[in-house]
């Protein structure tokens, strides 16, 4: 079994994105975490095939140990934001306990490869989180707010109109006329 780190896993969609080229190609695999995967060795045409349809899929093969440890960042990140906690956690702490590196080394990578801080990566999966719930109309602002361990609803309001230029409750609003249009036409 050899590890392979693959760029750009978000979520279970692409989980199952990736797994579904690895039915295809029959190779066996183990789940690790998101971007993380055991699979058996293959010969070079097969790994190369397996390359082209992660790449046709929107995925990418990490090849340095920063890009892993990115990789490995973002997912935690991730998950991190996908938990239902709602006591507020230090980032770099948790990260850092989790990959055994200090903070300043991991900072400095990600910095390096990713052209941004972990805290601004951080904060633009708020946003993208955000944007996801309010479309989905299931929640409202201060749930929203609650969950994702904003201050308050103006605290999760500012940074999203800071971001994106409008209210969340405009976002909302111009979502879901968009959506009726679209139905409409």
């Amino acid at each position: 079994m050899i590890l392979l780190s693959i760029k750009n896993m978000v979520c279970d969609r692409c989980i199952s994105s990736v797994e579904k080229i690895f039915f295809k190609l029959k190779v066996d695999f183990k789940f690790i975490s998101l971007g993380q995967y055991e699979i058996t060795r293959l010969n070079k045409k097969r790994f190369l095939k397996l390359e082209l349809l992660l790449i046709e899929e929107g995925f990418e093969l990490t090849k340095s140990n920063d890009e892993i440890i990115c990789s490995k960042i973002k997912s935690h990140l991730i998950e991190l934001l996908n938990s239902k906690k709602s006591e507020k956690i230090n980032i770099s702490k948790h990260l850092t306990e989790k990959l055994n590196y200090t903070y300043n080394y991991l900072s400095k990578v990600f910095s390096n490869n990713e052209k941004t801080t972990i805290e601004k990566y951080f904060l633009n999966l708020k946003i993208e989180k955000i944007k996801e719930l309010l479309s989905y109309k299931e929640l409202s602002i201060k749930e929203i707010s609650f969950n994702l361990n904003y201050y308050s609803v103006s605290h999760l309001s500012n940074h999203f109109k800071r971001v994106t230029g409008l209210s969340p409750s405009i976002f909302r609003k111009k979502h879901f006329e968009r959506k009726t249009l679209n139905q409409i036409g």
